[in-house]
């Protein structure tokens, strides 16, 4: 993960550079934007959000006008099931299936730890490094490919990346006019900040818009998972 959160800071550090950070044209007007999709998510402790939440105060002195998700709406998405589009209602039908799918599989996965550590980028977005601290999250992904695979859905999966990490996306470029040096500045400085650790005991089915916003997600069920020993 780490050399993803690497290669992604570099690219990104290289568009802030030249000014030419990419703007979410779908921001200027969220009403129009009709992308929906299904994922497998959890959301970081209250602690971890309110140390994610300070920092987005820093950016939002630095960097005003741009979107911030709220601390309700951080998450990290374990597998996408559906990718965000505008034809989503076609896939719905498979979602009980795949329900059934996640009970049986995760039925046998226990909690993992997350550590959040320092910051990275995309050149649309600024986001939280998520560091798992054993195999628990990985193997839950390689598992749930394994049984979609087996029950004829592996092309159903991951569509648009591969998840393969554990970031919290933060914040959003919504417009162009910005100090983007300032902000780079900002996020070099916080490339090893603390943001926390968690252990992750739950993990969310949800349907909902490209960005998790709050008042369009609808959690389709939860899944425990073990304790460890």
């Amino acid at each position: 993960m780490a050399q993803i959160y690497e290669q992604l800071w570099q690219e990104s550090a290289a568009a802030f550079e030249a000014g030419q950070p990419q703007i979410d044209r779908h921001l200027s007007d969220p009403a129009k934007d009709r992308r929906r999709g299904v994922s497998l998510i959890f959301h970081p402790s209250p602690s971890v959000q309110t140390s994610i939440k300070c920092f987005q105060d820093t950016l939002a002195a630095v960097c005003p006008g741009q979107y911030f998700y709220r601390p309700e709406e951080f998450h990290v998405t374990a597998l996408t099931l559906i990718s965000g589009g505008e034809l989503w209602r076609g896939e719905m039908r498979d979602v009980a299936a795949f329900r059934a799918i996640l009970r049986e599989v995760l039925s046998r996965h226990h909690s993992f730890e997350v550590e959040f550590r320092g910051v990275t980028a995309a050149p649309s977005a600024v986001m939280i490094q998520g560091f798992p601290r054993d195999g628990g999250l990985e193997g839950i992904r390689d598992d749930l490919r394994r049984a979609f695979a087996q029950r004829g859905f592996a092309n159903r999966l991951d569509r648009r990346y591969r998840s393969a990490t554990a970031h919290i996306t933060a914040m959003r470029f919504a417009q162009p006019e910005a100090d983007w040096q300032r902000l780079l500045t900002v996020l070099r400085a916080n490339r090893q900040t603390p943001f926390g650790m968690m252990a992750v005991d739950q993990l969310q089915l949800v349907w909902g818009d490209w960005y998790g916003t709050i008042g369009n997600l609808r959690v389709l069920e939860e899944f425990p998972l073990a304790k460890r020993a």
